[in-house]
């Protein structure tokens, strides 16, 4: 028992040590008080939406509130059948029409966004910097500003970030910390933005700024096409053609709100998580046994003391339980969580080893379902046709 508790609480400390020493590092935060160039060149903000009514009013309320000065916005509707296109039309939002299914060998974002570059590369007027950005984001008047300088005073090609996770509901806030900490706890920023680790790269689909000559040399979307993780591929795709990145903490400049319930919880990370460990089988298995360990078997220790008559073992078992919410506790203050559902910690942590699983049984039997849309994940079939399904469909 002694032995047990001992991993355990070492793992915690360490996770304490890790998190204070990131939060004292600056360098690769980007917020309202960072610099700001006095004159910007033109940006153009890309807003793929689908199905988005509930999202996309508010999303173009914060682009169009930018500080920014120098900004074209398109929207490009893909196939909405919600009055999304008609919702950004009344925002002053450029609306760009796409209909059709999704050919073979691509995906449902990356052949959005390449139907919107295509527009875009028959405009009159070209914009030297695009903007991807997703339409449940919602931007910090002075987002746009701050991140366009920070990408041309660094001489980066592609500029991208973690912002805000906004939570509403009880699912929400019970997985989205567990998950979001996952991420994090893979994604050291030190290893991401090292161009000697081109096997860390990432970026957030959420807000990718690029400058357009690079992204045309890259290939744009076409080069990810079939990534279900087009922004991970974007970003390697970056790094492969010698085009410098920086991904960078940007939670006070913009917040998203992901999923609104347990259900699209479960099909959007379940779409995500095994592709995001190169599909793989052993990693998302031994990660849900380490998870499983470290997350959700604490809160057995005490009734195995008990059971066992083991007062000297309860002691522990409650002494890691004190040290586990402890850390939470503290971590919750700093990343604007509600402590409440700290609490809770060991049933997020359960519901995102039945993500991990489930994600690779998904992929694995090309039942991942996504807005209205069935894919195959895995690298054998990433150039099957993308099948239409019902929404409703289970």
């Amino acid at each position: 028992m002694f032995f047990t508790c001992a991993l355990i609480a070492v793992f915690w400390v360490s996770v304490a040590v890790r998190v204070g020493r990131s939060r004292s590092e600056d360098r690769w935060r980007l917020g309202p008080d960072s610099p700001c160039l006095p004159a910007l060149p033109r940006l153009t903000v890309l807003i793929p939406a689908r199905n988005e009514a509930a999202n996309i009013g508010p999303c173009l309320d914060s682009v169009f509130a930018s500080d920014h000065g120098n900004l074209e916005v398109v929207v490009f509707d893909d196939s909405s059948t919600d009055g999304t296109a008609e919702l950004a039309r009344s925002r002053r939002a450029k609306v760009v029409a796409g209909s059709g299914d999704v050919p073979a060998g691509w995906k449902g974002k990356p052949w959005a966004l390449h139907r919107a570059w295509l527009w875009l590369e028959r405009h009159p007027v070209k914009s030297e910097w695009l903007l991807f950005l997703d339409a449940d984001v919602r931007l910090h008047p002075s987002a746009l500003s701050r991140a366009h300088s920070r990408a041309i005073t660094d001489g980066v090609a592609l500029l991208s970030g973690f912002g805000k996770l906004e939570m509403v509901t009880f699912w929400e806030k019970v997985i989205q910390p567990s998950v979001g900490g996952l991420i994090l706890a893979g994604n050291d920023l030190d290893k991401v933005n090292d161009p000697a680790r081109q096997d860390a790269v990432i970026a957030n689909g959420q807000f990718i700024l690029v400058r357009a000559d690079a992204y045309r040399a890259v290939g744009g979307h076409q080069a990810v096409a079939a990534d279900i993780l087009d922004d991970v591929g974007l970003a390697r795709a970056f790094v492969s053609g010698q085009l410098p990145i920086l991904v960078l903490f940007m939670r006070e400049l913009f917040s998203c709100r992901m999923y609104t319930s347990l259900r699209e919880l479960w099909l959007g990370w379940t779409k995500n998580l095994y592709a995001g460990m190169r599909y793989s089988v052993a990693l998302p298995v031994a990660l849900s046994t380490f998870i499983a360990f470290e997350f959700v078997f604490p809160y057995f220790l005490p009734g195995i003391a008990l059971a066992r008559e083991d007062w000297a073992g309860l002691a522990a078992a409650i002494g890691v339980l004190t040290l586990i919410h402890s850390v939470r506790y503290w971590m919750d203050g700093i990343f604007g969580q509600e402590r409440a559902f700290g609490l809770l910690q060991g049933l997020g942590a359960a519901m995102l080893v039945g993500m991990l699983l489930d994600s690779v049984r998904r992929a694995r039997t090309g039942n991942v379902l996504w807005k209205g849309r069935k894919y195959a994940v895995t690298p054998e079939d990433e150039t099957s046709v993308v099948r239409q399904f019902d929404s409703r469909q289970p």
